[in-house]
């Protein structure tokens, strides 16, 4: 099992909430996942905040676990 950072961002004008997975880096435990969201929280939502601009209205990061048998399915 191995962590991912996946990236929960509320727009408006959307019904739906919007999720993108942060591909950059994988993770052995949370605490290394919870770790490099506090030291990388800006690195990881500029893109978004520039995309969306105003109609972004909130978002949250938080850590997802994975099995190894979910990269044969990609």
């Amino acid at each position: 099992m191995y962590f991912v950072i996946t990236i929960y961002l509320l727009v408006a004008g959307t019904n739906e909430a919007v999720m993108r997975e942060y591909t950059g880096k994988s993770f052995k435990d949370t605490w290394q996942c919870h770790n490099f969201i506090h030291l990388n929280k800006m690195e990881l939502l500029t893109p978004h905040i520039i995309k969306h601009g105003d109609d972004l209205k909130s978002w949250e990061l938080f850590c997802e676990s994975r099995y190894l048998k979910d990269l044969d399915n990609t």
